[in-house]
């Protein structure tokens, strides 16, 4: 598939989902029961004993608060009569960070191809926080390479979102103490159905107490296009300030299935200009997330 073939394909993909784009977004309580029921609707009473909600079918349902195990308000969409609810990932592509935050003691663990779990954490709502580590058969624990990063997301402008932020990675081991990462400004256009971000992220390099900072940024283009309730396409371009030839761009592209709690992304690394005429590297990502209440 050439770069030609490759801008069709997304722009096929833009026509199909276009009505989760200009869809009007509601926001609704999900209330899971002790007993494993799962309700979804608006609330038109509440009191200390119990919500009284209503569906979109019109239908009321009371439930008596000590049966509920959890509930949390989400961002819904109706398509074709349908109630979708939104990628609870939209804080992030498949490595890229998007300009949304995790919300308020909302948290997920999620494995980026099986050797990089993390653990990831919202505070307040402006605040995002990551702690992982790469894990690898075979090495000693005090050699394991771990990552911490953070992001802050400002209040949303109309359809655009803003952050800033900060990954790194301290490399430990006996002969040197090594570290990199990088500092990154990013803007998300969209909503968390459907929505495209550019970041700029400033490379940064230590070696024992020496530090060096690169001067260009490199850029990314991510974007997490919404299929169906159950799936999205999930992209990103990394675009180094080295890369003078466009085929030779690095592209990460993932199948996301998106469950309640899990999501799982399946696809592959890319060269643009090798698509179709090689086998792409696999890419496999599973992510829980854990209820806020």
């Amino acid at each position: 598939m050439g770069i030609f073939s490759l801008n069709k394909y997304i722009f096929l993909i833009l026509i199909v989902t276009h009505s989760f784009l200009f869809s009007q977004i509601s926001k609704k309580i999900e209330v899971e029961t002790i007993d494993g029921n799962i309700f979804l609707g608006e609330v038109i009473e509440e009191n200390d004993l119990y919500f009284i909600i209503e569906s979109d079918s019109g239908i009321k349902i009371e439930i008596p608060k000590e049966t509920i195990k959890n509930y949390r308000e989400i961002e819904t969409v109706v398509i074709d009569g349908k109630v979708r609810r939104p990628d609870r990932n939209n804080s992030l592509y498949i490595f890229a960070p998007s300009a949304f935050p995790i919300e308020h003691n909302n948290s997920y663990c999620r494995n980026w191809c099986i050797f990089f779990p993390s653990y990831n954490r919202g505070f307040s709502n402006n605040f995002s926080f990551q702690v992982g580590g790469l894990i690898f058969p075979g090495m000693p624990l005090q050699d394991t390479p771990y990552i911490i990063s953070g992001k802050f997301s400002l209040p949303k402008l109309g359809p655009a979102s803003l952050s800033a932020g900060m990954m790194y990675l301290s490399m430990p081991s006996e002969a040197i103490d090594f570290g990199t990462g990088f500092v990154f400004g990013g803007g998300t256009i969209g909503n968390k159905f459907t929505h495209a971000s550019l970041i700029l992220g400033w490379g940064y390099f230590r070696n024992n107490s020496n530090w060096e900072f690169s001067e260009k940024p490199i850029t990314v283009l991510a974007s997490n296009i919404r299929m169906s309730d159950t799936f999205a396409f999930v992209s990103e371009f990394w675009i180094t300030p080295e890369i003078d030839d466009i085929s030779m761009i690095p592209l990460m592209a993932s199948l996301r299935f998106i469950g309640r709690d899990i999501s799982v992304d399946f696809g592959g690394f890319f060269m643009l200009g090798s698509i179709g005429e090689s086998v792409p590297l696999p890419l496999l990502n599973f992510t829980y997330h854990f209820d806020s209440k």
